[in-house]
């Protein structure tokens, strides 16, 4: 595989994401899978939220309180969660369509000051818009994954995931396949689509680097064009191996 970073200027909110992408002069191909920071898509569909505009619920406070957090913050994310399994000294535990997510995805770091980015709206229609863009103005038929950056259970640092997808399968079924000795494989499938952003992600970094875009070619996946969802990449958090039998809060 080869990897490209694209550098892109930083950009106030409100911008158009498509036309920002060509404007990189970057030369794509077809197979190429570009991944794009959802904070960067976030930016360009003004998803932020003015904290000083917050009105914080009886709910908030106390858990503000309990986990020592910004009382805007915890309402913010009370907002945004689905639900909430439960919090450390500055941060909630919750579920976020589908995913666990520190915060509700929320994130105070490179945008406006007084202000904080949410997830964007609807990170799978984005994708999929996007690649058809590229297949309609070049012919090209490119993957299109949204990234975050993510902590792992007992893991110090970030990693990589993939909250929306478009152009190729982002889990792919491995059982049945054989391994070295011959034995089927019963429960394993491989997350092709969070593996690919955790490649991005280090190459976007986590502070100044002003990498938004990473470009990925030749990576193995499984072509489609059907319309993806949440659902294809997660699994109900009570017979998830971390969060089955967690009470929520």
């Amino acid at each position: 595989m080869e990897i490209f970073p694209i550098k892109i200027p930083k950009k106030d909110e409100g911008f158009d994401l498509f036309g920002t992408i060509i404007e990189s002069k970057f030369q794509f191909q077809s197979e190429d899978i570009i991944v794009i920071s959802s904070k960067f898509v976030s930016m360009s569909e003004g998803s932020l939220i003015e904290l000083k505009n917050v009105k914080v619920t009886k709910r908030a406070r106390i858990l503000a309180s309990r986990f020592k957090m910004d009382k805007k913050i915890a309402q913010v994310t009370l907002q945004q969660s689905d639900y909430v399994v439960s919090g450390i000294p500055g941060f909630l535990l919750t579920i976020k369509n589908g995913m666990i997510a520190p915060n509700a995805g929320i994130d105070k770091s490179n945008c406006p000051q007084g202000k904080i980015v949410l997830y964007p709206n609807n990170s799978f229609k984005t994708a999929d818009e996007l690649r058809k863009k590229f297949l309609k103005k070049y012919g090209k038929k490119i993957g299109i994954i949204i990234s975050d950056s993510r902590l792992m259970p007992t893991r110090i640092g970030c990693t990589g995931i993939a909250v929306g997808v478009s152009g190729f399968d982002p889990v792919e079924d491995e059982r049945g396949k054989k391994d070295l000795y011959g034995r089927k494989l019963k429960v394993t499938f491989k997350a092709s689509a969070d593996s690919l952003a955790t490649i991005a992600v280090f190459m976007m970094g986590e502070s100044d680097e002003s990498i938004p875009v990473v470009v990925i070619r030749g990576a193995n996946v499984r072509k489609t064009q059907r319309k993806l969802s949440m659902k294809d990449m997660t699994v109900n958090p009570k017979i998830d191996i971390y969060l089955r039998n967690m009470p929520s809060l």
